[in-house]
């Protein structure tokens, strides 16, 4: 027994000491590491492979104040643009800390899935990672300094962060893509940035069929987007209508909830998109922060006539944005998920819902009230 036991001494030490070994194997030390916050993805200038990528990172650097390394490469993919990185400077490259994935306008045109879906397999990546279009070269945009801003990669989230909070823009992120990529019923969407002289400026919405973009919705129409798109409550918006009587109206609206209700009428056996009827209904409610026009909104008829304006303007424009994206055969609005969950899936399968889409009949019906008129009164 007392031999036994003098054996097992050795035997738990060794234990011990090969696990304390295997541990170091993983220890990574923070000045070493490089962390990768934004990323940029084009295809190589000039060249007609489209098997390579042109690949740019930016790590933020803590000394001097705001200062980043950027790197640029010419890969395969972007892992091994990562392997390559490290070889190049004395730091490793890490994804923990990305925030943001920059896809160029040819790569976007030609797809994004294949980039997406290797971030998304990578656990080190979170799936809040902003995905973003430029219009242009994204590596041009991220390599360029603005002076006065933080980095150029801290400049960017904060411009998306800030544009998504006054409902410019939707979420759009690893996340979301993927789930809308994967969905047959909805079509994926994310943010257009571009460059300009002395800032960057929202460029406004992209809208893909599967992964490739195909159009572009205006800045000017984002918020119209935005109403179709999703149910929001914000602080500010801006609402710009045709010129009427000699001159342009605008309201800005604030404390502003906007609700929509998506019914889908169809017979039992459906043969094309015609058969389908989507009604959607819009609940727009908001505080008259600032108005520019002829109307007197202390008086309450002219109160009530505003908001017939804005339901006439609402609901005309929101349509012809709808038939933009039916001529595209597209579906950022979720329209197919409706249609799909008014039916079996087997009935659902049958129909080829892409085709269908050009020649669904659309009503769109918009109220729109003020609740207040703030500090107008007089």
């Amino acid at each position: 027994m007392r031999m036994m036991r003098a054996c097992r001494l050795p035997l738990l030490a060794l234990t011990a000491a090969a696990l304390l070994l295997a541990g170091c194997r993983d220890e990574k030390i923070i000045e070493r590491m490089g962390f990768t916050r934004t990323v940029a993805l084009d295809f190589p200038d000039g060249e007609e492979d489209k098997t390579k990528l042109k690949v740019t990172i930016s790590i933020p650097k803590s000394e001097p104040l705001n200062a980043r390394i950027v790197l640029t490469t010419i890969a395969q993919s972007n892992k091994e643009a990562r392997i390559m990185f490290s070889r190049q400077n004395n730091r490793q490259i890490v994804s923990g800390q990305m925030r943001t994935v920059l896809f160029g306008m040819k790569l976007a045109k030609d797809g994004i899935w294949k980039n997406i879906d290797t971030l998304v397999r990578d656990p080190s990546i979170g799936s809040k990672v902003n995905v973003v279009v430029v219009n242009g070269s994204a590596n041009a945009l991220l390599q360029r300094t603005y002076k006065q801003f933080p980095s150029t990669g801290e400049y960017i989230e904060d411009l998306i962060r800030t544009e998504r909070g006054s409902t410019e823009i939707p979420l759009s992120n690893l996340h979301t893509f993927t789930r809308d990529y994967l969905d047959d019923g909805i079509d994926p969407v994310a943010p257009i940035i571009k460059e300009g002289k002395e800032a960057l400026a929202l460029d406004g919405i992209a809208l893909f069929r599967n992964d490739v973009y195909i159009m572009r919705v205006e800045p000017q129409k984002s918020l119209l987007f935005n109403f179709l798109h999703k149910n929001f409550v914000t602080g500010e918006v801006v609402m710009a209508m045709p010129v009427q009587e000699g001159e342009q109206q605008r309201v800005m609206l604030s404390f502003v909830a906007s609700n929509r209700k998506i019914k889908i009428r169809h017979p039992k056996t459906i043969r094309d998109g015609k058969d389908i009827t989507v009604n959607i209904h819009l609940k727009i409610r908001g505080e008259v922060l600032e108005y520019r026009g002829k109307l007197n909104l202390q008086k309450s008829r002219d109160q009530q006539e505003l908001e017939k304006r804005m339901k006439a303007y609402v609901e005309k424009e929101t349509l012809l944005l709808v038939e933009k994206m039916q001529k595209q055969r597209l579906d950022p609005l979720g329209i197919g998920q409706r249609v799909r969950n008014s039916m079996s899936y087997a009935q659902w399968k049958k129909l080829d819902w892409r085709e269908m889409i050009a020649d669904l009949k659309f009503n769109i019906t918009a109220d729109v009230k003020i609740k207040d008129i703030g500090k107008l009164q007089t």
